[in-house]
């Protein structure tokens, strides 16, 4: 079994999967960006490639490279995360026996007659889609054979989190002893991200003290809807952070005011970090939170619903610390990421052309004949 794992930018839970199944003696390597911020590690063990520079479905240089690394490695299963790299994988695939594994972690509708999906995960060519949660499994069954489809929700662990205690440089300077509510996203262009709501329900709130912490790109509109409310001057637009996850140390609340979701990143780094949360009833984001056991559901584009939770939430400690120790509890059982490195590895046996026991080391990894 040779893999090739494709994704510009890995992320911590991605980054976890490729050093374990290279521990576990997988011969692996990893085809990202020049700029990824995994190249150091990833360099460190032996399994970075540096990608062809390209955008789009369709990279002659990059289908080269490809076809190139199938060849020379001996490449039996490519693995591509993101939609160009499964597209570009595909047309590199022609005329080899190599298999596809294909991701999806969007529960956004898919348009079959749409030809740009054939390219990537409708086409022929793709062997098997990770689902990263069971509503996107449930959807993609109305388009695919339900074989091809793996349930193998991502892990997430606390350990990854960065520990270093003290605020980022660009942390608003917020009043001492002012309860906060935090959230992540990018959501400029993406109005399913609820942002404008959560916005809404925060104007709503009868609290005088509590500020909301807004971490991400924003519509053009959204600062004039900020200050059209009366906690306008409670609000912090504080845009692209690099270490997101790191501000969450400081939040009380975190809110996930989504519409569309497939198993938000975010929402598992907040319960790693124990702070209570509030999310939307949306397939994907009840997959992490039950209501009242390990958070709070609200319907979706409902700020009034949303402001009451946060209500609730901002007014009891007791109740935060009850619905954060069980996120905690739930995301170390449920979303361990060893379960997600046991199913991958099991996927990858299971596409394995040639059957043999164990695994082989590539030939790059072989000591030098004597």
């Amino acid at each position: 079994m040779r893999v090739l794992f494709i994704k510009p930018h890995p992320d911590a839970s991605e980054l976890h999967l490729l050093l374990s199944l290279h521990r576990l003696g997988v011969a692996i390597r990893v085809l990202a960006s020049p700029h990824s911020l995994a190249r150091p590690t990833l360099e460190q063990h032996g399994l970075f490639i540096a990608a062809r520079p390209g955008r789009g479905k369709c990279q002659p240089a990059l289908i080269a490279q490809i076809r190139q690394l199938v060849r020379t490695l001996g490449i039996t299963v490519i693995h591509a995360v993101d939609s160009s790299s499964l597209a570009n994988a595909i047309w590199a695939s022609y005329f080899t026996r190599v298999r596809i594994i294909g991701y999806r972690g969007t529960n956004s509708r898919i348009r079959r007659f749409d030809p740009t999906y054939w390219l990537g995960i409708l086409n022929p060519r793709v062997a098997r889609v990770i689902c990263v949660s069971q509503a996107i499994h449930d959807y993609l069954a109305r388009f695919l054979p339900r074989h091809k489809l793996v349930l193998n929700a991502k892990g997430y662990s606390q350990q990854w989190l960065d520990s270093d205690p003290t605020p980022p440089d660009r942390f608003p300077s917020l009043p001492a002893g002012c309860p906060t509510v935090m959230t992540i996203g990018n959501s400029a262009g993406r109005p399913h991200k609820g942002l404008r709501y959560l916005i809404e329900a925060f104007h709503q709130t009868r609290s005088d003290s509590a500020h909301l912490v807004v971490i991400g790109d924003y519509d053009a509109d959204i600062p004039e809807l900020v200050r059209s409310g009366p906690a306008a001057r409670r609000i912090v637009l504080a845009g692209p952070q690099p270490r997101a996850a790191h501000w969450l140390k400081w939040a009380d609340v975190y809110a996930q005011p989504s519409t569309v979701e497939g198993l938000p990143r975010a929402v598992k780094e907040a319960m790693a970090q124990g702070v209570a949360t509030v999310i939307t009833d949306i397939p994907g984001s009840t997959e992490l939170i039950e209501h009242d056991r390990s958070g709070l559901v609200v319907p979706p584009a409902d700020p009034g619903a949303l402001a009451r939770a946060l209500e609730q939430l901002l007014g009891s400690a007791a109740l935060r610390e009850r619905l954060a120790q069980a996120a905690v509890h739930r995301l170390q059982t449920r979303f361990a990421p060893e379960r997600f490195v046991q199913t991958t590895l099991e996927l990858y046996r299971s596409l394995d052309q040639r059957r043999q026991p164990g695994f082989s080391r590539l030939a790059s990894d072989r000591p030098a004949a004597r």
